[in-house]
Parts: structure tokens; sequence; C-alpha cells
């Protein structure tokens, strides 16, 4: 049935300058490392199509849940007697319609014009690489530390407790031998756009801080009656649990309050909306005066309207954390703001800005130019020139 379905277009799509491949034989020749770049943007192509087309049957939280099962779902209805695939971790970033192609029961057209026109529509004079781990602790006595140029070991030592950086360039607070201290001292680490960086909080909390953010914390965080840190921009916070000692996340716009429990808040200043969304435990959100009580699986949006609680989709908004950026029906301005504080970008829009929605999941590993090749697949054009990023007409 699926395949009279997906086959009963083929005849009215054909035109002489289109071809056609059989889509098994091209896996096989994927995962056998012996794809042409050609071969592999036509099955970029197909599985975005594939997914597109809705034939999976799979939710929009089942399209950003663990990628082996996304790939199983796909393998069970396209390609029952195959074997497994390891396609999907590759080619998961394809976002946008590609509405030059169709799929037959076991064959694959495309246009091969047009993808040889995709893959040359943007003359990238230069690349950029993607962001790294790195940030900057300002101590108390306003000495400032660039970790990313530290070597592994104690970094200073401050009201009784030592700053450490690990081997795997995490930072972490420890007490030392003279016990602890009740000294009010101030700490903030900072990432720039293209930084990411991890600490383990004087109370044994672990934060994860996201691009052009900063996380403002005291020497005493476990000693005084909450656990209070500021936070400006992105960051995942798993708390180390202490009833007598409630955690009180603040940014500019809301205060989250917890025990303990793990959970993402998105409050970028250039974001339109201030998202917080819980993965395990319980968090209070307090903002323009409203409370609300969030269930793991649920995520506080403050936006213009107020605050409102909607299901969470963890796995796009935790996908930062993972190392990937991850989209859903994303308007193409946000997406851009992602991109820009990862590669550290100027982003800019030569006429008005496109209405277009990015879907797909692409791995903040790759360079700039990778990035933007598969934006390209929904019409929307680029020129890069150093760092700054126009989007054409």
């Amino acid at each position: 049935m699926l395949y009279n379905q997906l086959a009963g277009g083929i005849n009215n799509l054909y035109r002489p300058n289109m071809k056609i491949v059989n889509i098994e034989h091209l896996v096989d020749k994927f995962n056998a490392g012996e794809c042409s770049a050609e071969e592999e943007q036509i099955l970029k192509g197909w599985l975005h199509q594939y997914n597109m087309e809705g034939s999976t049957g799979l939710s929009d939280e089942d399209l950003f849940s663990a990628q082996t099962s996304m790939l199983e779902a796909i393998e069970a209805v396209r390609f029952p007697k195959a074997k497994k695939l390891k396609l999907w971790p590759r080619i998961a970033a394809i976002a946008a319609v590609v509405a030059t192609i169709t799929i037959g029961a076991g064959l694959f057209y495309y246009n091969q014009s047009k993808l040889t026109d995709q893959s040359s529509q943007t003359a990238y004079k230069s690349d950029i690489a993607p962001g790294k781990v790195g940030a900057t602790l300002t101590l108390a006595n306003g000495k400032k530390i660039v970790l990313s140029e530290a070597s592994k070991g104690e970094l200073a030592e401050e009201a009784g407790i030592s700053i450490t950086k690990t081997a795997d360039g995490q930072l972490l607070y420890e007490l030392n031998k003279q016990g602890q201290t009740t000294e009010n001292k101030i700490n903030i680490l900072s990432t720039a756009k293209g930084e990411t960086y991890r600490v383990r909080l004087p109370d044994g909390s672990l934060v994860w801080l996201n691009a052009a953010s900063s996380l403002t914390y005291d020497f005493a965080l476990n000693e005084i009656g909450e656990r209070r840190v500021k936070l400006s921009g992105e960051a995942y916070f798993e708390i180390a649990k202490d009833k007598a000692h409630p955690f009180v996340v603040s940014t500019d716009r809301q205060q989250v309050r917890v025990l303990g429990t793990h959970f993402n808040i998105n409050s970028y200043t250039d974001e339109p909306v201030t998202a917080t969304t819980l993965l395990e435990g319980s968090v209070q959100v307090l903002a323009g005066g409203k409370e609300r009580l969030l269930r793991p699986g649920q995520e506080a949006k403050l936006g213009e309207n107020g605050l409102a609680v909607v299901e969470a989709n963890i796995a796009l908004a935790t996908a930062w954390k993972d190392g990937n950026m991850a989209f859903r029906k994303t308007d193409i301005q946000s997406v851009l703001r992602q991109i820009s504080r990862w590669y550290n970008i100027e982003v800019k829009y030569q006429e008005k800005v496109p209405d277009y929605t990015i879907t797909g999941e692409v791995s903040r590993g790759e360079s700039l130019s990778s990035v933007l090749k598969i934006l390209e697949l929904s019409e929307v054009h680029f020129e890069l020139k150093g760092r700054k990023l126009t989007i054409l007409p």
C-alpha cells in the first residue's frame, strides 16, 4: 500500500533531465564508504523528502528522539528485509522541501541539473570553523582567567575554595583542607560567541553553558539560605539535591526555583521567548507575578503574552548540550541567531526577512559552509564574506 502511494506520481514528475537511482544500492555504497559527493547529496535529499512526506508516521517528539529509534522506524517501513543502516547520524540535518524529487518502490528520481545548481549556489570565499570549548572566569578580585589557554590543575584559591581545571576541560570548585568559608565571593563564568563550557559549582551542581552566555555565582553557594545564581543566555543544569538550600536561577525575565533536578533555560536577550524545559524533578517558575510548577516533560514559555506551560520537546531543547543544533519548524531568523552565536558571525538581511521554517538537525562540529549548504536546500541563499553572512533575496 505504501509503495503504491509513493509511486503514484512518478510518471507525472519524470522529465528528460531527471535521473533514477536504486536507493538501496546507494545506501549499501554509503555504508561501505564508497559514495561520491553527488551520491551522498542524493541520499540526503531522499531521506529528507521521505521524512517531510510523513512516510514514517512519527510525531514531532519522535523526530527528535534517539537517532537510533528514528532510523529503525524508517527501516521498518522502507526496508523491512534490509540490514540495519548507519545512514542517519550523518544525514539527519537536512531541512526543507526539495520539490523536484519523488520516491518510488525502491527507486529515487532526482533532478541532476537542480542538484548541480544547489551544490554551487554559494561561492564561499572563506570558511569558518565551529565553536569550541572555552570561557573566561572572572574571580572576585577582578582577575580574569581565559580557560582555553589555562593548563589543567589548580587555577586559583580564594576564601578556602580551590578552583581547578580538570583534564577534560571542566571547571571544578572544591573546599580545601581548612574547611568551609562563609565569605561572599562572586565569580562570573562567561562564554563568548563560539564558546561553550562546563562547570561544577561549589555545591556540586553541574552546569553546561552555551555560547554567548554567562553565569554569576557565590563561593558560599552551599552555605547560605538559598543557592542563588544568575544566568544570561542559555545553560543546562543538573542540580545537586539539598532540601535545606533551594537552588534559584535568576534571569532578567524570571526566576526558577528547584531542590534537585535537571532542566534547561534559554534566556537570550535577542530571543522573543524565555524557555525553561524540565527533564527530571520539579521546578517552580516565577515571572510577571505569576507562578507555574513544571512536571518532567513540560516547558514554561515566557513571552509577550505572558507565562504559559506546554509539552516540551526535550531532545530539541537540549540538542546543543549534546553537540547538535536541532530545529522543528523553526523560523529562519531563530535558526540564524543560533548559527550566529555558535560560529561567531554577523548576520544581515539584504531585503525583507524570508518567511521560511527549518526542520532538521546538524552537528555543531561541522564547519559553517557545511551548515549553510544544508540550509540552502530550503531555497535560502547566502553570501559569506569574512565573518559577515548576508541573506540574499
